[in-house]
């Protein structure tokens, strides 16, 4: 396991004022077949926009602030697990994120892991279309957030870090096959795909499995 951290530190503080902050990024190079996935992601799209068509008031649409609207697949995140899929390359990436999830946390919080679940779903970008900034929580539970690269061409994702000074934004390549992971309260977004071919990813969250309930309980699985 080859993983590359980015920690960011704050200069310790010298008024009672001054902001602290101390976070990492980690990615890593996931061998999984990528071709595989990309199909199967274009396949699974069609079926998932089909079964919830945007239209029934039992099952609303978000697209998770990412600006992608209603006739995205990420607006439809909560009624999926690609986890759940019964597909060897998914079984794959499950046991990569719990992988990188472990060494991410034994790295910096010791060897005590909770018990989590997660929920991961995909998003396709076509060309011209980007995520807009987001995070996907800031409660007291808030924990970990991860991004996958199945296909891309010269895009990247962009972290926010907070009290951000301009031009202070972490840009990151996407690599297909890299996992980033980060905290889920950090606001990032894309840059446009200008390419003809789908940019697909996969993103997760991963969540304490105590002490919380979610509108996608039953979407989530075990990490």
């Amino acid at each position: 396991m080859s993983i590359k951290a980015i920690r960011f530190v704050s200069e310790q503080p010298q008024t009672p004022f001054a902001p602290v902050w101390d976070y990492t990024l980690a990615q890593e190079q996931i061998d999984i077949d990528l071709e595989s996935l990309k199909d199967l992601i274009l396949l699974k799209e069609k079926e998932i926009i089909e079964e919830y068509p945007g239209d029934m008031a039992d099952l609303p649409l978000n697209d998770g602030y990412t600006g992608l609207g209603p006739n995205s697949l990420t607006s439809r995140f909560k009624y999926f697990n690609v986890l759940k899929w019964d597909h060897p390359e998914c079984k794959k990436l499950h046991h990569a994120i719990k992988e990188l999830h472990d060494a991410y946390h034994v790295g910096l919080v010791g060897e005590n892991i909770p018990k989590l679940r997660i929920r991961c779903w995909a998003n396709v970008l076509r060309k011209g279309e980007s995520i807009g900034k987001h995070n996907h929580a800031i409660h007291p539970h808030t924990y970990l957030s991860g991004h996958f690269c199945v296909a891309c061409e010269d895009t990247s994702t962009i972290y926010i870090p907070p009290y951000t000074e301009w031009g202070d934004e972490i840009v990151m390549k996407n690599i297909p096959g890299e996992m980033t992971l980060f905290p889920t309260w950090m606001t990032h977004y894309t840059s446009v795909n200008e390419s003809d071919h789908p940019r697909i990813t996969i993103a997760f969250d991963i969540v304490p499995s105590r002490g919380l309930t979610h509108p996608d309980e039953d979407n989530l699985v075990e990490l």
